[in-house]
């Protein structure tokens, strides 16, 4: 069986307090641009060694300023309240330099430049759309006594611990021991975040057949045909990207001439990925078939576990026969399930494989279905809705027939609703408590001040 679960809105993106050396020196948002770093007369000193690294009292103050700007907590007036959190931030950039310095010895953790630069530029394009304009970053970067450039050079630095820290901890996690957690530990857990959560919304769990229409045997032929003479044309010297714009049938990727970015392996279907991955920088696949069609590949950059790749994708032609066939054939399920007959039997005979055979949507995620599927909002259990006929992504035609199997109402989230989540976020969290233990125990570190 395969099966689908959207996320549930209103539930924390992450159920349990972080370990707050995760969210140090987050990537700037527009608004937290740190202030005091334009040409302070304030004397720094040192407040906590780690190694032989310091820890500067104008980390803290910065951290303290970005939470203020941002919003993030509320910052305390000069205080009690005001050191206590000054000393979480110092425990908390403790933590992180302890990360950085493992980091810097390990030899599986090394983030290409070039990976720094991409995310860099990413995250000031970002900045800048948010500000409406260059100008108008510059001139708020002004106020704050920053360049764009000085602005820039700070947002690199701390995207590179970012990296940095998300690979050393992902490396570590792979090897850590699996805790061991009480029922009465996630009971507890969920007493605390309880207060905090929303309203479970409405959910509706559903089973499917999707029905693809079919291409003639002749539609197949003559697309193959058609992508092994883009193929030769592009091995004879033409441009494979202009290539692509005139005649790629990928609607993602076609209007740049076929660039699908950098992605990992597994991010593409399986025919796709084994033969990227078998190729060198600069060639060109030979046609490739997959349940999109036939591709031809340009493997453009190789950088440790990512490719950066253009393709065209050639379709075989559906007509006006085949959509009237999968039409009745949609039909006849649509009529089948009524009559009583399985859901699963119907998906095994007609379905395509690769849509999901059963969902569990949240109704206010029902907009980020197919407009078809819009009909579920009113549907109650044992309703037979369809064929249900939409397109997909890339394009293609699909028809499906839904078969409603429950309907929970809205209402406060229960234990068992969020359980299995409560006990994958707290097992991480004490991996990473007990990381930073090891690392603690095998540095010296001096606090100065707090």
């Amino acid at each position: 069986m395969v099966t689908m679960t959207l996320s549930l809105p209103g539930t924390p993106a992450r159920l349990m307090p972080v370990v707050w050396a995760l969210a140090l020196l987050a990537p700037p948002e527009a608004a937290a641009l740190q202030l005091g770093l334009g040409g302070s007369d304030v004397v720094d000193r040192v407040v906590a060694f780690v190694g032989d690294s310091a820890i500067l009292q104008s980390q803290i103050d910065e951290e303290v300023e970005r939470l203020r700007v941002m919003g993030a907590v509320e910052v305390p007036e000069p205080g009690a309240e005001l050191d206590e959190l000054r000393g979480r931030i110092l425990d908390n950039l403790v933590n992180l330099t302890l990360i950085l310095v493992a980091a810097d010895l390990d030899s599986l953790v090394r983030i290409p430049s070039e990976v720094i630069e991409e995310r860099t530029t990413e995250e000031i394009d970002a900045v800048i759309q948010r500000f409406g304009g260059q100008a108008s970053l510059q001139q708020a970067l002004a106020q704050e006594g920053m360049t764009l450039a000085e602005y820039r050079d700070m947002t690199r630095s701390q995207i590179a611990q970012q990296q940095v820290r998300q690979a050393f901890l992902g490396v570590s996690l792979r090897n850590a021991s699996q805790p061991v957690l009480r029922e009465a530990d996630l009971l507890e857990a969920f007493e605390t975040m309880r207060g905090s959560l929303d309203q479970r919304p409405k959910l509706i769990t559903f089973r499917q057949v999707v029905i693809s229409p079919a291409p003639s045997d002749s539609a197949v032929v003559a697309a193959r045909a058609e992508a092994v003479d883009l193929r030769l044309r592009a091995l004879q010297g033409e441009p494979f990207d202009s290539l692509a714009v005139a005649h790629s049938q990928d609607p993602g990727s076609a209007a740049s001439g076929g660039d699908l970015g950098w992605f990992r392996r597994g991010g593409m279907v399986a025919e796709f990925d084994e033969a990227v991955f078998a190729m060198n920088e600069d060639e060109i696949s030979e046609v490739i078939e997959t349940q999109f069609g036939f591709h031809v590949i340009r493997l453009d950059r190789i950088r440790p576990g990512e490719r950066r790749a253009r393709h065209i994708l050639i379709r075989p032609e559906v007509s006006a026969d085949d959509m009237t066939g999968a039409a009745e054939t949609a039909d006849l399920v649509a009529a089948e399930a009524r009559a009583g007959t399985p859901m699963n039997e119907l998906f095994a005979q007609y379905s395509d494989p690769e849509a999901p055979d059963s969902l569990t949507v949240p109704v206010p995620q029902l907009s980020s279905l197919p407009p078809g599927y819009d009909v579920l909002r009113t549907a109650v259990e044992g309703d037979v809705l369809g064929p249900v006929t939409y397109r997909t992504a890339q394009g293609e035609n699909r028809m499906a027939v839904v078969k409603v199997t429950g309907v929970r109402e809205a209402g406060a989230y229960t234990f068992d609703d969020l359980r299995a989540q409560i006990s994958e976020q707290l097992t991480q969290e004490r991996q990473i408590e007990a990381i930073l233990e090891d690392l603690r125990a095998r540095t010296h570190i001096e606090i100065l001040r707090r």
